[in-house]
């Protein structure tokens, strides 16, 4: 038995115990293209974990079963494994903290893969007297019944986290929304993108000035701010907008109280889930849907500048 003939053997045992592999450990066992895949072609990622589990039994089941004529579908199969390694680990790289396993997974499928392709693509041309035309096409029929029996009946548990949702896209990443505002002042409020996630924010900003306050509940400036400024009525309308944290992140412990106090605001919560840049705490000033402010440091600039327009827009009727 030389080498190449090992390398085929073990490359079938390995896709096979791939596929078990996917049904007991679920998500684990899944790399994270073939979750994003799943999910970009509309299909629950625990459907595509199954018929993924499927695709490994039936590469692996041919590669043995096909003996010395498997020799180049099972080259293949290995430049898929090698592949699939590569995308995984990738992916995994990209996601950083967020990825929920170990790089293990990818190094597995490439080693494997890549080994047993170099072995496979030097050994000798054929390992033994090849099968005939029909045994060759039972053995294929054979394989991918059972591989389709496998996929049927294989279970796969995935998390929550691994499906498109507002938090994460079809890839499995987390979605980014940048509202830094670095670039709003001067723009109408449906150009900053706000709108997409408030649509609320339209209707409030209508008919006075009105102050867009960003914050999150553990900053110590963003209470600072609040209580400083925003503890009495005000002469504009308020805006208070909390910036959650993103899907599965924990806030640390602080001694702040759960919230902000702003007695005479209006409060709204950016939706939960995806990555919010957004700086805290922030002020945005909208008159007539335009931006007219926007401070992360200066706050006293757009807080004075709302009231003198607020307290002008009161006294204009008078003097008319």
């Amino acid at each position: 038995m030389n080498a190449a003939t090992i390398s085929r053997i073990l490359l079938g045992l390995g896709l096979i115990a791939a596929a078990f592999a996917i049904g007991r450990l679920g998500a684990d066992a899944v790399p994270i293209w073939a979750i994003g895949l799943s999910a970009s072609l509309g299909i629950d990622p625990a459907v595509g974990a199954r018929i993924l589990a499927g695709a490994c039994f039936a590469m692996g089941g041919l590669s043995l079963a096909l003996r010395a004529s498997g020799r180049r579908p099972a080259m293949v199969f290995a430049a898929l494994l090698a592949l699939s390694g590569i995308a995984d680990g990738s992916a995994m790289l990209s996601l950083g903290d967020d990825a929920t396993t170990s790089l293990l997974r990818p190094i597995l499928q490439f080693a494997v893969g890549g080994g047993c392709l170099v072995l496979l693509a030097s050994g000798p041309a054929a390992e033994s007297r090849p099968s005939t035309a029909g045994i060759l096409a039972a053995k294929v029929v054979l394989t991918l019944t059972v591989s389709a029996a496998v996929a049927a009946s294989t279970t796969v548990t995935m998390p929550e986290s691994f499906r498109e949702s507002n938090a994460r896209g079809a890839d499995g990443r987390f979605l980014v929304h940048d509202l830094t505002g670095s670039d709003w002042t001067g723009r109408a409020l449906s150009e900053t993108g706000l709108l997409e996630h408030l649509p609320a924010i339209e209707a409030l900003s209508q008919g006075q000035p009105t102050l867009l306050a960003f914050y999150r509940p553990n900053c110590g400036m963003c209470h600072d701010l609040f209580d400083k400024h925003f503890g009495d009525r005000l002469p504009y309308r308020l805006v208070s907008i909390e910036v959650p944290p993103a899907e599965g992140v924990e806030l640390a412990e602080n001694n702040y109280p759960e919230d902000v106090t702003c007695p005479d605001c209006v409060r709204l919560t950016l939706p939960k889930g995806p990555v919010w840049v957004v700086t805290a705490p922030m002020l945005v000033e909208v008159v007539d849907g335009q931006v007219v402010c926007v401070s992360g440091d200066d706050f006293e600039r757009c807080i004075d500048d709302a009231i003198v327009r607020a307290e002008t827009a009161e006294a204009t009727p008078e003097a008319g």
